[in-house]
């Protein structure tokens, strides 16, 4: 079996869908698979995926109906057979060491979920490339015994799903909520608030890219408005009488701050003070 799970929703990315499966095709670090979820993909990122599919056995296709990036993600979930997983969107990139960092900085520490500081934002096609060539890199590894605190208090390491690297047995059967967007952050703080350690690697071992649209680029809807109180509502319970909750609530004031920003901004709230009830 491959020591790494890479899991890759795939939605209307046709014209980047290729460059992100390269980028883990070329991994310095080669035991891994790449699940590619065609989520119902109305283009011809599908036809891409049965072509790499069929030159490379690490490359597995998974075709379902649209369920969204959760969905798409929770099937990847299912079909892992990995010792570790880490998630990689379409339209985004792993620079070539990243697999190989994360690895070692998970056996070195023993630790269940490694982090990134911070990922390579690229604006270009052409700084995207320059971050994909990354062979080799010096790091530094350390870890924190109060993973939320070092992961959500601030704004260097992102709550994002990608960006980290998973031991699969410590996700287990914890799945992303589906029919919402901004499902990563309630998925990374809920895991993250159940660890005693998580282990964080100084040089960026993702690729995100800004060129194009995106969810969190689009503009505000209501459905972004029930998003967000879906994942607070879920959060909130979660760490209900749990001893991270302090740190839990913290993540949750940032995601009612933003919300209550992009409402206004959108139109959609005339006045401060939405969140003084919780």
């Amino acid at each position: 079996m491959p020591k790494i799970s890479v899991i890759m929703p795939v939605y209307k990315t046709e014209a980047t869908v290729a460059a992100a499966i390269e980028s883990v095709l070329s991994q310095t670090f080669a035991d891994f698979e790449l699940l590619c979820v065609d989520d119902g993909s109305p283009d011809k990122a599908g036809e891409t995926l049965a072509a790499y599919a069929a030159k490379d056995s690490r490359v597995r296709v998974f075709t379902q109906e649209n369920r969204g990036l959760s969905g798409a993600r929770n099937t990847g979930l299912e079909q892992a057979v990995g010792e570790y997983v880490t998630f990689l969107d379409s339209d985004d990139a792993l620079p070539r060491h990243a697999l190989a960092t994360f690895l070692s900085a998970a056996e070195q520490t023993g630790a269940a979920v490694v982090v990134s500081e911070r990922p390579v934002d690229v604006e270009t096609e052409e700084a995207k490339r320059e971050a994909i060539a990354v062979e080799t890199v010096s790091q530094k590894v350390r870890v924190s015994t109060t993973p939320l605190k070092s992961v959500l208090a601030g704004r260097r390491m992102r709550s994002s799903a990608w960006n980290k690297f998973y031991l699969r047995s410590t996700i287990g059967d914890r799945r992303f909520i589906e029919g919402i967007y901004f499902e990563d952050w309630p998925f990374v703080t809920e895991l993250l608030g159940d660890l005693e350690k998580v282990a964080i690697v100084s040089v960026p071992c993702y690729v995100y890219s800004k060129i194009g649209e995106s969810i969190v680029r689009s503009s505000f809807n209501q459905k972004k408005v029930t998003s967000y109180l879906t994942g607070i509502e879920h959060v909130t319970s979660y760490f209900e009488g749990h001893p991270q909750r302090k740190w839990a609530m913290r993540r949750v004031r940032m995601a009612q701050e933003m919300l209550e920003k992009r409402m206004r901004k959108a139109g959609m709230l005339a006045k401060k003070g939405l969140w003084r009830w919780l």
